[in-house]
């Protein structure tokens, strides 16, 4: 059998072949660390690629003061060690968000399932509303409200003038109104 070393000095004269050789007799020891490390097949796998790359990347530097693999593993390691900083800085983020909306909850319901849900269908009809709107209203009420532009930039995009969007704005609120009128109880 060849040694490592071999293909480590082949790759590093640019032989790619040389290097998929050293994947093929790693790939395996490698998902194996970051699978006992980071316990997901699918995190252990990225981070084995990302390994790999990282190694392509530094393979210049190798000194060969110790086995091609036992540096490898030192990447393989480093590699995994941030990934689990990356998951707890996203864990600490999703506790620090759930708490604060569960504080706020206890103030308001507005952060209940079902508000949310109702919130979220209630942004699906207007939107729907918004996309039955003939082209020219849909594009001032989507920079208008969306984009948060001024009349003046408006008019600018658009090349007409600040009246035109004025009027194009007018009529797609009355369109809007009319295509949201069945959504809302009027008051008996």
């Amino acid at each position: 059998m060849i040694p490592d070393d071999v293909y480590v000095h082949k790759t590093v004269e640019g032989d790619a072949e040389a290097f998929n050789e050293l994947i093929s007799r790693h790939h395996a020891k490698i998902y194996g660390l970051a699978y006992r490390m980071l316990g997901d097949p699918d995190d252990a796998a990225d981070a084995t690629q990302e390994t790999f790359y990282e190694a392509y990347k530094s393979i210049k530097s190798f000194q060969f003061q110790s086995q091609f693999g036992t540096w490898l593993y030192r990447i393989g390691i480093n590699t995994c060690q941030q990934y689990l900083r990356k998951a707890q800085s996203r864990e600490r983020a999703l506790t620090a968000y759930t708490n604060e909306m569960a504080a706020r909850g206890a103030a308001s319901d507005q952060y209940s399932p079902e508000r949310l849900a109702l919130k979220a269908e209630q942004k699906q009809i207007v939107q729907d509303a918004i996309n039955r709107l003939p082209p020219k209203q849909r594009e001032v009420v989507t920079l208008y409200y969306m984009q948060h532009l001024k009349y003046r930039e408006i008019a600018e995009v658009l090349d007409c003038s600040e009246g035109t969007v004025a009027s194009r704005l007018n009529q797609a609120l009355k369109n809007l109104k009319k295509k949201l009128s069945k959504y809302y109880l009027s008051p008996e």
